[in-house]
């Protein structure tokens, strides 16, 4: 593995042998559909239809749809179009997908690998694929939060699904019928996939999950077209960031849905944290690359640059958020920006193409105790302002202290913000070009650390991470931030904690709340226009899933799962559910 270093002042990039400063930032276009050129708010025509073919709406996953028949004047018209039923009622799944919509025809995937094809202007099914079957018992995979699949892939005529029992599957988009199907791992040895997988250029990328059994991260590129493996990237591997043989063990696994700029030829992704994940005693050093964001060649999957968000983490940190690509501006100039939130609150800008901070980073000096969890002294805080408290706030139960942000779990028991959980989870941001603003949603969720000199991973005890924290009250914040200036423009709080992801839509935000809520506010104000409750629809639970929008046949429709989150089941109120909603406005209602 290529040996490299990040830090705040000075980026090194592996080129083969050497390692080469990059003194001057980089010049580069983002992806023709993420810029903001071209963007408007027209009072024209809805086109007749608009897809919705990735993940985050395009490769750039800035979760932006440029239309404008839905609008912030008739928004609160708003009715389901149409309701389908998945037929997963189970409280160990949660139901994170996020829908792709390709020529009318609308894909969903559930937590039991299940995938459906449905008329997106119905609902009505056209195939489903149901592999339960075909896969060992989902009891006995190594399944860290939640029996869970948030969505596949579209590309080439073919939908491409990671199975949980670590299977790449190609179906054929018009039949369901499986193309090609290939084992990536032996799900005995802990590894799982519950990401949505990218496509790009002929290249289905997909990774591993599995840092939380010390697992070692991996991200694989396919061939789209015949399911041969193109490449491997290790997000561990031997040298100094890695005392002996820990990186073997390491962790650091890829569960987010990765970005992509064609332009440059590069992947973007998020790691996890490093395993074991609260006690660091065995795994000294910066441990590389785990909480880390991470650039490679799409075509080679060689390491382009990278940069730790956290070093030597004993916070089960991750950085699963997915990156966002977008034009930020900084000093009078425009840069290529790729922004992400992970667990520990901060909200980094850096230059895509470089790996270098467009908003400065800081290493600040953290708490260094006890010795024996070899603990780094410094850690990079971004300058961006955080969405996310940083610290405990109001009374604790008996025994329990509040702590500083880093501070090493340790024989006492020590109440710590952000916890396990965020600060900023799985859900995905969004990005408008409109207002310049990224959205993304950030926790007040203390946990409490507890960790003994060698006492290994916390699933074979010795350390422990508990929540909810007695006499701590945890909310949600969901808010905007400026790409400009790296401030907070906005931000709205929910007493309970909420699993929220993002799309925005012309001038609007959509996001929904663990308890079944589905809103729709001012993307520029932050202003409530709309909201359904979703737990008036039969078997319809949380709404944690991602929204999408498109539009089929003059038509706009915004699409959200209503089927709850596993983890916030254990704190909130995120019920179970199997509903898939669409929402339109009425036949014959006046638009933009």
């Amino acid at each position: 593995m290529q040996s490299f270093r990040q830090r705040a002042g000075r980026v090194l990039v592996a080129t083969g042998a050497l390692v080469v400063p990059l003194l001057l930032l980089a010049s580069a276009g983002l992806p023709a559909a993420a810029n903001s050129a071209g963007v408007h708010r027209s009072a024209a025509a809805t086109p007749q239809n608009v897809d919705w073919p990735y993940y985050g709406n395009t490769l750039a996953n800035t979760r932006f749809q440029n239309v404008n028949q839905i609008n912030p004047a008739n928004v609160a018209g708003l009715k389901p179009a149409w309701v389908f039923h998945t037929g997963v009622l189970d409280s160990a799944a949660s139901f994170e997908d996020s829908p792709i919509v390709v020529n009318g025809t609308m894909y969903v995937a559930t937590g039991h690998d299940d995938v459906f094809a449905l008329n997106a202007a119905t609902g009505t099914q056209r195939w489903a694929y149901h592999p339960e079957a075909q896969m060992p018992p989902l009891s006995k995979l190594a399944i860290c939060c939640g029996e869970d699949s948030r969505g596949v892939a579209y590309g080439d005529g073919m939908v491409y699904l990671g199975r949980l029992d670590d299977t790449l599957v190609a179906l054929n988009a018009k039949t369901g019928k499986v193309a090609w199907q290939t084992k990536l791992a032996n799900w005995k040895d802990n590894y799982t996939i519950t990401m949505a997988p990218q496509i790009a250029d002929g290249v289905v990328i997909v990774g591993f999950a599995g840092a939380d059994f010390e697992t070692r991260g991996t991200l694989l590129g396919y061939d789209a077209l015949t399911g041969r493996k193109l490449w491997t990237f290790y997000t561990t591997g031997p040298g100094p960031s890695w005392a002996g043989t820990s990186w073997k063990t390491g962790g650091a696994s890829v569960w987010g849905n990765p970005a992509v700029d064609p332009s440059l030829g590069l992947v973007y992704f998020g790691t996890g944290n490093a395993g074991p994940d609260l006690y660091g005693g065995g795994r000294a050093g910066e441990n590389l690359y785990s909480v880390s964001l991470v650039a490679l060649d799409l075509r080679t999957g060689h390491l382009r640059w990278a940069f730790q968000e956290v070093h030597h983490d004993l916070w089960d940190y991750d950085a699963p958020q997915p990156p966002m690509l977008f034009d930020a501006q900084m000093d009078g100039r425009s840069y290529p920006a790729i922004g992400q939130c992970n667990k520990d609150g901060n909200y980094f800008i850096l230059d895509r193409a470089t790996g270098r901070p467009v908003f400065p980073v800081k290493e600040v000096p953290v708490p260094t105790q006890p010795s024996w969890q070899d603990p780094w002294p410094t850690q990079p805080v971004s300058s961006v302002q955080p969405l996310t408290p940083m610290s405990v706030t109001g009374p604790l139960g008996p025994a329990i202290t509040a702590a500083p942000e880093f501070t090493p779990p340790q024989q006492q028991q020590l109440a710590v913000q952000p916890g396990g959980v965020g600060g900023c989870g799985w859900p995905p941001a969004a990005y408008s070009p409109r207002t310049g603003d990224v959205y993304y949603t950030a926790l007040y969720f203390p946990f409490v650390y507890m960790s003994s000199p060698g006492s290994g991973p916390t699933n074979t005890g010795g350390s422990s991470e508990e929540a909810p924290v007695p006499g701590v009250q945890q909310y949600s914040i969901i808010g905007a931030t400026s790409t400009s200036t790296g401030k907070i423009v906005w931000s709205t709080k929910f007493p309970e904690v909420n699993a929220s992801s993002m799309a925005v839509a012309g001038d609007l935000l959509f996001y929904g709340t663990d308890n079944g809520v589905f809103h729709a506010v001012s993307a520029a104000t932050g202003a409530p226009l709309w909201s359904f409750d979703g737990t008036t629809v039969h078997d319809a639970g949380g709404a944690d899933a991602p929204p999408a929008v498109y539009v089929v046949n003059g038509r706009e429709y915004v699409v959200e799962a209503f089927g709850g989150n596993f983890n916030e089941r254990f704190s909130t109120n995120s019920p179970a559910g199997d509903s898939v909603v669409a929402f339109a406005l009425p036949a014959g209602s006046p638009s933009a």
